[in-house]
């Protein structure tokens, strides 16, 4: 009898084991997480052709000076260079020019800029009025640059031109005149 009842106790066992196992499997109510990907946020495929946004840029008889606040830009010194004949660049307009359309707005007009390097204030102050005499339209960036010492740096600039070849014969005419050697930014 003794074997018997190991018989049974092993086979109870195996029946309590299984339906710890089983019933738990058939009673969870909690489903599975989906592994595999439904549905996209990316928009589907236009039909139509599709189409640029591009704007031509104009010519250089087309383009009209923009009125721009006198804190940003100091005004061109052309007079000057204008009645002595020299130092005029055919691209840039004349004064008639810039007066005849000084009240049309031309927004989102943007140009390139050569920036010659950026210094403390007062020699900042200096170069622009070095470049200045020299009939260049330079300018000094109100607007300070903290260096890693602390001080603060004003960027000296001379344009704004409207063509990028324009700018770049700039920064080549002030490195073989001045010896100074710039680099070309995007105005504003």
């Amino acid at each position: 009898m003794e074997q018997r009842f190991k018989e049974r106790l092993t086979g109870a066992v195996v029946l309590i084991l299984l339906a710890v196992i089983v019933i738990p499997l058939l009673l969870d109510d909690t489903r599975e997480l989906e592994t595999g990907i439904t549905a996209t946020n990316i928009p589907e495929k236009p039909d139509d052709t599709f189409t640029t946004r591009l704007i031509p840029i104009p010519e250089q008889d087309e383009i009209l000076p923009v009125e721009e606040d006198a804190k940003e830009i100091p005004a061109p010194v052309e007079a000057d260079a204008a009645d002595a004949g020299e130092g005029a660049n055919p691209g840039e307009p004349t004064p008639a020019a810039a007066d005849a359309g000084a009240g049309i707005e031309n927004k989102g007009l943007t140009g390139w800029v050569v920036q010659v390097g950026s210094f403390s204030r007062g020699n900042a102050d200096k170069l622009d009025d070095k470049l200045r005499a020299a009939g260049y339209r330079s300018y000094v960036v109100d607007e300070p640059v903290k260096a890693r010492d602390g001080s603060l740096l004003y960027r000296v600039r001379i344009g704004p031109e409207v063509l990028r070849e324009e700018a770049l014969k700039l920064k080549a005419e002030l490195k073989k005149d001045m010896n100074l050697d710039g680099f070309v930014l995007n105005y504003p």
